[in-house]
């Protein structure tokens, strides 16, 4: 039986599992897509790290390395699935820890990535022995069960990262808010809302000058309609004098964005729901991110099920008569 374990079809197994996960581990590092990143709300970083060929390769390789493992799984007993994905990813974790540098929370999950593939491929060679017409859609069963797996695995890992510090990610994810409204430059900021106010006030000039009680205090000779009645025509000329921007800025003349931005952080600060966010964040934020994962995985994996019949010929073990 060992020497069984050594032949040609499990050594290809086991290269195959090996490359095609060290090649997704590596494409997921280089595009530099991490929690924090999401965290931060950074989205010029969050743009830049997904669209690039590093993470475009990291979605390529993440499916076909549990489509490989899968259909090791078809054409292997129990104790080969357990003995090739495990010395494979034996192999992929301590490469990755000693040349990728991946972390201690990324070393958990590889250890959860093998234990899933594990008990899935196992499933699908006990499923296979009941006897199967079609190969994708077994794949496409196991694939699926598999995502549920992944996504358990992602979330916990994802939430004792962030559980620790919690409160101080909740408010990093504050200020990237924040920061998203309100730039460094207020030049921008301050006349959209100085235009803003100033349409208002005109507004409510127009109604007051247009009032037949106004028009009635037109029509007065004595001092008091005159100076009422002069003080409001000279407000709604200088409301239509249009400013520029370093008359604005001069309106404001102490206003500086990091006085804004704390006080808009404040004010966020103060209401329920950002109270609720800050004490279950670690809950909250990786049940978002993990649903969006299992979204991606559960659309990819019924594409990348077809893939099955390549490997599942390659794995497959010719009877002898």
């Amino acid at each position: 039986m060992s020497k069984e374990l050594f032949r040609a079809k499990n050594i290809i197994k086991v290269i195959l599992i090996i490359f095609s996960t060290i090649f997704w581990i590596y494409f997921l590092m280089a595009s530099r897509v991490t929690i924090d990143t999401l965290i931060i709300f950074d989205i010029a970083s969050i743009f830049n790290s997904i669209f690039n060929w590093n993470f475009l390769l990291f979605l390529l390789f993440f499916p076909l390395s549990s489509v490989i493992m899968l259909c090791a799984g078809l054409n292997s007993n129990n104790k080969e699935i357990l003995i090739t994905i495990l010395v494979s990813m034996l192999f992929v974790i301590s490469f990755s820890a000693v040349f990728l540098g991946i972390d201690i929370y990324f070393i958990l999950f590889l250890v959860l990535y093998t234990i899933a593939h594990i008990i899935t491929a196992i499933m699908i060679r006990n499923k296979s022995k009941e006897g199967y017409k079609n190969l994708y859609e077994l794949t496409s069963s196991m694939l699926s069960r598999l995502t549920a797996f992944l996504v358990i695995a992602f979330f916990i890992v994802g939430f004792f990262y962030i559980l620790p510090e919690q409160k101080k990610k909740a408010e990093e994810m504050e200020l990237g808010i924040v920061n998203i409204f309100v730039a460094d430059d207020l030049s921008e900021w301050l006349g959209t809302s100085y235009a803003i106010s100033t349409q208002c006030t005109k507004a409510n000039l127009e109604y007051l000058k247009q009032s037949n009680q106004f028009k009635a205090l037109e029509r007065k000779t004595d001092e008091e309609s005159i100076a009422f009645t002069e003080l409001l025509n000279g407000i709604y000329e200088q409301v239509n004098y249009q400013k520029t921007k370093e008359d604005i800025k001069a309106i404001y003349p102490n206003l500086k964005s990091t006085d804004i931005k704390l006080q808009v952080v404040n004010t966020l600060k103060s209401m329920p729901l950002i109270v609720l966010l800050e004490n279950y964040f670690a809950l909250l934020f990786m049940f978002l991110i993990a649903s969006l994962g299992y979204t991606y995985l559960a659309i990819v994996f019924l594409f990348f099920a077809l893939f099955a019949y390549v490997f599942n010929k390659i794995f497959k073990e010719e009877k002898k008569s």
